[in-house]
């Protein structure tokens, strides 16, 4: 069976893995083992590491809804909370500018140890349009879309300012 060029760098399983044998050599053949590792896996915690409490809510500043609510789930996915918490990010952050990652981090930490009220999300908002240009305070926004530019902001973060391991 030919195996269209398509797939060569693709890793398959599941139902395809009876093709993944057979394409194996190619995807390792084929795709460069990664430049930079920005966080070995070794210390990634699908889990809860602490008990923590419920954190805050997020105050309502001017239909920033969709604001609140991908942060809500930003600041409540564990592998991602866990890192945040434990402000590994902001002490190798060399970014002199706007850092999505270390703005997410003191947001994640305010909401979730350091207040016992509603939190003003005024970091992120005042940073709306260097996560995307047409973001607007005040403007009703999709939190889908909102989500995939916060997740491209905490890429660029990481590729441009932090340390990284090897």
């Amino acid at each position: 069976m030919k195996i269209p060029s398509v797939f060569k760098k693709l890793a398959f399983t599941g139902p395809y893995q009876g093709t993944a044998k057979k394409t194996k050599a190619l995807v390792n053949d084929g795709i460069a083992p990664p430049q930079r590792i920005l966080f070995p896996p070794e210390k990634i915690r699908m889990d809860w590491q602490q008990p923590l409490s419920v954190g805050v809510g997020l105050q309502n500043l001017g239909n920033t809804c969709y604001l609140n609510a991908t942060l809500q789930c930003l600041t409540y996915t564990p592998p991602l909370a866990n890192y945040m918490l434990s402000l590994e990010h902001s002490k190798s952050c060399e970014e002199k500018g706007f850092c999505m990652m270390c703005t997410l981090e003191a947001h994640i930490n305010q909401a979730l140890r350091l207040s016992n009220k509603a939190v003003k999300p005024m970091s992120v908002i005042n940073g709306l349009r260097r996560i995307g240009k047409h973001f607007r305070y005040g403007s009703q926004e999709d939190a889908h879309e909102f989500l995939s530019f916060t997740v491209e902001a905490l890429q660029k973060a990481c590729l441009n300012g932090s340390a990284t391991y090897v």
